[in-house]
């Protein structure tokens, strides 16, 4: 138990380093983010144990094809934002609006790929505190994406509310 204290002590103080620059700019996802990504440590540092007990269960199946889903956006979000999206500084603040790849079918897939993961840990070994963590995951997960919309409709003005209302925001035709 201590050295899962030890561990969720050092990522997070990786975490904080990470959202440093943004930990207090409430008008900006980053501090939304920040809360969410310590939810999903807190999500694993639970979890993580239970990783691969009863691996031929229906709930460890399930919760490894919400968790390989979850890679595939991920990779299909980065490579779309890394190829079309003529990035500065650094994957995420593209000068272009993408369009391109899993972007054509969703606003956001790399939310949408940090909340299967979050559902797909949680269902590694259910409780009332990793649910509640999974909770609160996703429920910042969601603000961040929408106060992403909101920065992201400065940015891009009138060619991003042309987009939304092509694209939904986190499963292909669904939500």
């Amino acid at each position: 138990m201590v050295m899962k204290w030890i561990i969720f002590a050092v990522v997070s103080m990786v975490i904080v380093m990470m959202f440093r620059k943004e930990l207090f700019a409430f008008r900006r996802h980053g501090p939304y983010m920040f809360v969410a990504a310590e939810g999903l440590l807190v999500l694993l540092i639970l979890n993580g144990g239970a990783m691969f007990e009863g691996l031929f269960t229906v709930k460890q199946g399930l919760s490894w094809v919400f968790m390989f889903t979850s890679a595939t956006l991920a990779i299909l979000g980065f490579y779309g934002l890394k190829k079309h999206g003529q990035a500065v500084q650094n994957w995420e603040n593209t000068t272009r609006l993408v369009r391109e790849g899993v972007f054509k079918y969703i606003r956001h897939p790399l939310y949408a790929s940090l909340m299967l993961l979050a559902v797909g840990v949680l269902l590694k070994d259910l409780s009332s505190g990793a649910a509640s963590a999974c909770i609160v995951t996703l429920g910042f997960l969601v603000v961040a994406s929408r106060v992403e919309e909101g920065e992201n409709a400065a940015k891009f003005g009138a060619e991003y509310q042309s987009y939304i209302l092509r694209t939904k925001r986190y499963l292909p035709f669904i939500v």
